[in-house]
C-alpha cells in the first residue's frame, strides 16, 4: 500500500495496515492501493481501515533474483518486496535484512531509503564517533556513486516465501540484466516464515526408520541393492517437504517413450500439507552432439503433440519473437498446446508489472499484445514454428525435422 497526503506531501510506498490519518500531519491523505501481486490498484480518499494488505500466499518455492544495474531506466525497475525478503548489493558490502513490512519501490528507492536512514543516524553519531560518522559520509558517498550509473553493480534479492519480483522491459523474452532461480526453503527458512519450527538435533527418529532402507518401502519392487533399475520397478526416497517440512516421499520411475527415449518421472506428495511436485528429468547418457528439433505447426491437431523439453534446451518461436533461455520451465513432457499454456503462466507469474492499473500503459498494451499472440497460437488457426534447440540432445518431439 502506497499513499501520498495531499496536504503535507508526505509519501510512502509500505505494503502494510493502514491507519486513518497521516502521520505527519494528522489530515487524511490520498491512498494508492495495490493488492495482490502488484497487478491491481484503486484510488481512494482516505486510508482503509483495519486493512492489511498482503503479498499473496507463500509460494512453494523460495525465489532468488540477481538484477544488474548499468542505466538509469535500469534504477527505474519497480521492485517488489515481500516481507521476508533480504537484499544485498555486493559491490559496496550492503545487506538489507528483512524488515517485516511488504513494499513496492523502485531499485533507486532501495538504495534513497538507506541513504536516508544512514544520514539522519549520522548527525547524532556526529557527536559521539567521529571517526565512525567519517566512514558512514564514505559509504554514503558510495551509495551516490551508485545511482550515477558510472559502473554496472548487481541487486540480489533472496526471498523464502517467492513473492518478490523486479520489473523485466520485454515480454516473452529473456531479460538479459535479470536472472531469476526458485529453491526449496531450508527447515530454517520454513521456521522464519512461520511454516515450521528449526528441527532439533536430538529430535527423535520415526519408529520405521529402521524398517526400510532409505530408497525403498516394503511392498515396492525397486530395492537399494539392485545395479539397475528396471522399466517396471519404482524407487522410493525419503526427503522432507520443501512446504512444511514434515517427512514424505520421493518416487521416481524409468518410462521409456516410444520412438524417442528414456525419461525419469519424479513425482512427491506431502501427506500433511497436501503439497505436490513432479518433475520430468531425460534418462541416459548426454550424446556428443547436441540437437536442433523444428516443428511447423499447421494445424489444431499438431498442437496435441507431444514434446520433450529438458534444462538445457532453448525454445524460439520465431513468429511471436518469443525465446525462452535454457532453464526456463524446467524439464517438462506435455504438448506443444501445454508448453504455450505453461510459457503464458511463467510470463505472468514472474512479471507482476506487466498488468493491472498500477502498470505503466506502454508495458501494459506490449504485454496485452504479447498474451494475445499466445492465445492466437491456441486457436489452432495460426502457422508457427517451434525449434528447440538442445546443446544436450536430451529434448525432441514426434514428427519433427531435426
Amino acid at each position: 500500500m502506497a499513499f501520498e497526503c495531499d496536504h503535507c506531501g508526505y509519501r510512502s510506498s509500505d505494503v502494510q495496515p493502514g491507519g486513518n490519518l497521516c502521520t505527519k500531519c494528522s489530515q487524511s491523505p490520498k491512498i494508492h492501493v495495490v493488492v495482490g501481486n502488484g497487478t491491481c490498484s484503486l484510488t481512494a480518499t482516505s486510508l482503509l481501515r483495519s486493512c492489511r494488505i498482503s503479498l499473496g500466499q507463500i509460494a512453494q518455492l523460495g525465489v532468488e533474483i540477481l538484477c544488474k544495474v548499468s542505466t538509469e531506466s535500469d534504477l527505474q525497475r519497480s521492485v517488489l518486496l515481500s516481507d521476508s525478503a533480504v537484499i544485498k548489493i555486493p559491490s559496496v558490502e550492503l545487506e538489507i535484512p528483512s524488515s517485516k513490512r511488504g513494499r513496492l519501490t523502485t531499485v533507486e528507492g532501495i538504495i534513497n531509503e538507506v541513504m536516508d536512514n544512514l544520514s539522519e543516524t549520522n548527525e547524532e553519531l556526529r557527536k559521539a564517533d567521529p571517526e565512525g560518522a567519517t566512514r558512514v559520509a564514505a559509504f554514503l558517498a558510495k551509495l551516490a556513486m551508485l545511482k550515477s550509473c558510472t559502473e554496472e553493480f548487481d541487486v540480489e534479492i533472496r526471498d523464502p516465501s517467492g513473492n518478490s519480483a523486479i520489473e523485466g522491459l520485454e515480454p516473452g523474452k529473456q531479460d538479459p540484466k535479470i536472472r531469476r532461480k526458485e529453491f526449496k526453503r531450508s527447515a530454517v527458512d520454513n521456521a522464519a516464515l512461520g511454516l515450521q519450527q528449526p528441527p532439533d538435533d536430538d529430535e527423535e527418529q520415526p519408529a520405521d526408520a529402521e524398517e526400510h532402507d532409505e530408497g525403498t518401502t516394503d511392498g515396492e519392487k525397486g530395492t537399494a541393492e539392485d545395479n539397475e533399475v528396471g522399466e517396471e520397478e519404482i524407487m522410493i526416497l525419503r526427503e522432507t517437504c520443501p512446504s512444511c517440512g514434515a517427512p514424505g516421499e520421493s518416487r521416481m520411475k524409468i518410462q521409456v517413450i516410444p520412438f524417442f527415449k528414456e525419461v525419469i518421472l519424479m513425482a512427491f506428495a506431502c501427506d500433511k500439507c497436501g503439497y505436490r511436485s513432479n518433475e520430468v528429468k531425460p534418462g541416459g547418457q548426454i550424446a556428443d552432439k547436441g540437437r536442433k528439433t523444428i516443428l511447423h505447426v499447421t494445424n489444431k491437431e499438431d498442437l496435441s503433440r507431444d514434446i520433450l523439453k529438458s534444462d538445457t534446451a532453448i525454445i524460439d518461436i520465431p513468429e511471436i519473437e518469443l525465446m525462452l533461455e535454457a532453464g526456463t520451465l524446467g524439464s517438462v513432457f506435455t504438448t506443444i498446446e501445454g508448453m504455450i499454456l505453461k510459457v503464458k503462466e511463467s510470463i505472468q507469474q514472474t512479471n507482476p508489472f506487466a498488468l493491472g492499473d498500477s502498470a505503466a500503459t506502454d508495458s501494459k498494451s506490449k504485454f496485452r499484445s504479447f498474451f494475445q499472440s499466445l492465445d492466437k497460437l491456441l486457436t489452432g488457426d495460426e502457422r508457427f514454428t517451434v525449434i528447440l534447440d538442445d546443446p544436450g540432445k536430451l529434448s525432441g518431439t514426434h514428427g519433427a525435422v531435426q
